[in-house]
């Protein structure tokens, strides 16, 4: 007993990879890629979101201090177009629910994304233990 634990650093690490296993390393690498692909699109709508306030904040500024008929130049698609401080305060807000919609839809994606993920890592943590790392490098 005691030449056999003297005798070597024990197991061959060499681990036997069918092409199912594969297949589910290689879905989970897609998926992992694919949820950090939806977490920036969640920050670049929610930086969106802050210049949106920031921007109905201006307009509320601008609608105390001008006069009736000032019109504010507001972006829509290349083009500016003069609007009236309430019609642009409207389409702020209407530009801000579309973005909160848009956030809640990649939320859900990424709920899901993590429930696949988090059942490849069951299935390929017992299979391999310590010989794959599916945990992110952060």
């Amino acid at each position: 007993l005691l030449q056999e634990t003297m005798a070597g650093p024990g197991p061959d690490k060499d681990v036997h990879i069918s092409l199912e296993d594969q297949q589910k390393i290689n879905k989970f690498a897609r998926h992992n890629q694919r949820l950090e692909d939806i977490k920036d699109d969640m920050k670049q709508k929610e930086a969106e979101l802050v210049t949106l306030g920031d921007a109905t904040t201006d307009v509320e500024e601008f609608s105390l201090t001008a006069d009736d008929g000032d019109k504010i130049a507001f972006m829509v698609g290349e083009i500016f177009v003069k609007e009236s401080p309430d019609d642009v305060l409207a389409l702020l807000e209407n530009k801000k629910e579309e973005i909160k919609g848009e956030i809640k839809v990649l939320d859900e994606q990424a709920t899901t994304i993590k429930g696949v993920m988090s059942d490849l890592k069951t299935h390929l943590y017992a299979k391999f233990g310590d010989a794959i790392n599916l945990e992110a490098d952060d």
